[in-house]
């Protein structure tokens, strides 16, 4: 479904409206980015070259898989296989196990954690996005829990894990039916944080076992385990979603949750700058 008059005053003014019971503030203005489908290079170079507050979208062309910064890429994922499917390989500048961006809607936020009116802690950066993530899910009919009984886990847990991320829900992280539908992860910098991940909109983030090093008992594994443990948005939605439609209701929901306003922008000349100097040397594995 379409967000309607509401969904679209809300990702506007929201901060005007902010409910009393949420306790939030107005923050300053946040900077809204859709950039479109891109390599995985490029969409990795331009989450660390942004400058917040900003919430931004986008997808994966083409498909992609991207590793924690700890794990041992070549180690871990089959780039033949992925050369073979035409797959790209990247490593995240966040930590945790590999995923396969394929078929999904993919945000970030980029911010100070006061811009969230958050304390310094990581939980509760974490537990405010996932409150504007599920206020903007359930704004296109689609019902979300977020998960708050998990620990979270950020390292990775390389190819002999005895799951891949997709399979369970971590702390923070939103659930569907009881499966995953949506997996983070955060990172701090000096001049704040950043947060980033993926909205399945469908099933093809269950191939990674494919692309992975792992024998063939673990590969049927990890399917399984995926195909038990992840739902997408096809299945968790009353109707067809559109995308953009998408994207305007989980603006609505950071506007309402945060009480800030959300304004439509582009790239800074800066950071188009930092990502450009940043592509080069992503898309050379395991730098």
């Amino acid at each position: 479904p379409r967000p309607g008059p509401q969904q679209e005053r809300s990702a506007a003014d929201g901060g005007q409206r902010c409910a009393a019971a949420l306790g939030c503030a107005v923050m300053d203005a946040w900077r809204v980015l859709d950039t479109g489908a891109s390599t995985g290079a490029w969409n990795m170079a331009v989450d660390r070259a942004l400058r917040g507050p900003v919430l931004r979208f986008y997808g994966w062309d083409p498909p992609a898989v991207s590793c924690g910064y700890g794990q041992v890429v070549e180690r871990e994922v089959d780039m033949a296989a992925c050369r073979a499917l035409g797959v790209d390989v990247v490593r995240r500048p966040t930590g945790g196990r590999a995923v396969l961006h394929w078929r999904e809607l993919t945000y970030s936020v980029v911010c100070a954690p006061a811009d969230l009116g958050a304390g310094e802690g990581i939980e509760d950066a974490h537990r405010l996005i996932a409150e504007c993530l599920a206020a903007g899910l359930r704004d296109c009919g689609i019902a979300v829990d977020i998960v708050r009984n998990q620990r979270r886990v950020e390292r990775s847990r390389g190819a002999g894990a005895t799951s891949p991320c997709f399979s369970s829900a971590a702390r923070w992280e939103l659930s569907c039916g009881g499966r995953k539908l949506v997996g983070s992860a955060q990172r701090r910098y000096r001049h704040g944080l950043l947060q980033h991940g993926s909205i399945l909109l469908g099933p093809a983030h269950q191939r990674l076992p494919d692309l992975m090093r792992i024998d063939e008992p673990r590969r049927r594994a990890w399917a399984a385990a995926l195909a038990a443990g992840s739902t997408d948005v096809a299945r968790c939605a009353p109707g067809l979603v559109d995308r953009d439609a998408l994207v305007e209701c989980l603006v609505g929901g950071f506007a309402r949750r945060l009480g800030a306003r959300m304004e439509r922008g582009e790239l800074t000349a800066a950071e188009e700058m930092r990502a450009a100097e940043q592509t080069a040397a992503l898309e050379e594995v395991g730098v």
